[in-house]
Parts: structure tokens; C-alpha cells; sequence
């Protein structure tokens, strides 16, 4: 016997008002937490210009700190608006979406320990007299073993968000170029979060926040 989905109206109205408000602001708090945040940019060669970074930032910390903290929260909200949008479209292809929901979600948690990074890198960069040391403490967790286990994170956060798009395409909930915005914009966020220029993590953020805002315009006019 084959299952038929319920109509997109069905479940377009599933999604509650502060539900919406979720899918809207953690986007939004990505996108200031990237204005606020020192990019991490990168010499000719594609390495990490440390010193640079740390010199940027100790000119600006309290901007980076609360870039760092917004950072952390707008992973939090990523985590909700993959909840969010995961659920609201499990029905149509459940696997996909819980796969979805899942690797999203990690990816979100992965913007956190990215948040928290920056958090440390902040204090670093006030020890001035201590700059050689901490670019090269810098360098060192740049080579680390971590730093690639939390950038996999944001990779499989990426994937989430591409997953949750193919079901929003195909289960036709939201027009069709509304799911492709908001595949790729959530992709984005996890994958140029860390840089390395402002107009690249910010026009990430910038998409998603496209793609939600369609999401939420969908929702009101499905409602009238």
C-alpha cells in the first residue's frame, strides 16, 4: 500500500508564529555576529595570516567579543531552525528530513565551538607583549587534530541544510527556488564561517536570511 503525503497546506500550517520567528532570527544573528567578527584572513599562499588576525582584533575586542558571543548564539539558533524546518517537513520524506534535522543540528553546534574559538582568540590577541607566542598557539590549533574534527562539523552542518532543501524542493512545501535560497544559504553559514572576508560570511548569512524570510512569506499567504 502506498503513503500518501498530506497537502503542503496541511503542513505549512504546522509551523507556530514563534517557530517562524526562529527561522528568521538566526540568520539574522549570524549576520551580526559576521559584521562584527575579524575575518580570518589568509596570506597569498592560502595560509592563515595570524598575525594580521590577532593585530585586527586587540583593535577592535569588544567588537569580536560580542561577534564571538553572537556566533554562539546564532549556532544555537541554527539548531532550532533545523528542528524547526526538519519537522515541519518529516511527513514528506521522513528519513531525508530526519538526516536533514540531524547533520544540520550538529552543524549548528559546530557555529558554537566555532563561537567559542573566536572567544579565546579575543583574549589572545590582548596579550600584546606576548604576540609571538600567541601567533604561533594560534598557528599550532590551526594544525591541530580539533580544528579539522570542528570544521567536519560545519561540513556535515552544510549537508544538513542541502538535505532539508531537497525536501522542501521536492515535497513542494515552499516554491522550489525558496528551498534551493534556503539550502543555500544554511550551507553557507556552516562552510564560510570561518572567512576570510567579511563579504563572503556576511553574504552567506545574507542568503539564508532570503531563503527564511520566503519560508515565512509562504507561511502567511498559505494562513490567508
Amino acid at each position: 500500500m502506498v503513503q500518501t503525503s498530506p497537502p503542503a497546506t496541511e503542513v505549512v500550517r504546522q509551523i507556530a508564529p514563534w517557530q517562524l520567528g526562529v527561522l528568521v532570527a538566526a540568520p539574522v544573528v549570524a549576520l551580526a555576529a559576521r559584521l562584527l567578527n575579524t575575518p580570518w584572513y589568509q596570506n597569498d599562499d592560502d595560509t592563515p595570516d595570524n598575525a594580521r588576525v590577532l593585530t585586527e582584533i586587540a583593535g577592535s575586542t569588544v567588537a569580536n567579543d560580542i561577534g564571538a558571543v553572537l556566533t554562539m548564539v546564532s549556532g544555537m539558533l541554527y539548531v532550532a531552525a533545523a528542528v524547526v524546518l526538519g519537522l515541519w517537513v518529516r511527513s514528506r520524506m521522513p528519513r531525508t528530513a530526519t538526516a536533514g534535522l540531524v547533520l544540520a543540528s550538529v552543524g549548528g553546534f559546530g557555529l558554537v565551538a566555532f563561537g567559542d574559538q573566536l572567544m579565546i582568540i579575543g583574549q589572545a590577541a590582548r596579550l600584546e607583549e606576548h604576540r609571538g607566542a600567541m601567533i604561533a598557539l594560534l598557528q599550532a590549533s590551526y594544525d591541530s587534530p580539533q580544528a579539522g574534527i570542528s570544521y567536519l562539523l560545519l561540513v556535515l552542518g552544510a549537508l544538513g541544510w542541502v538535505l532539508l532543501g531537497v525536501v522542501l524542493y521536492r515535497g513542494r512545501v515552499v516554491p522550489r527556488a525558496a528551498a534551493v535560497i534556503v539550502a543555500l544559504g544554511g550551507a553557507g553559514v556552516m562552510v564560510t564561517a570561518p572567512g576570510p572576508a567579511v563579504s563572503f560570511i556576511a553574504g552567506a548569512a545574507v542568503i539564508s536570511l532570503v531563503g527564511m524570510v520566503w519560508v515565512l512569506a509562504t507561511q502567511r499567504q498559505t494562513e490567508g
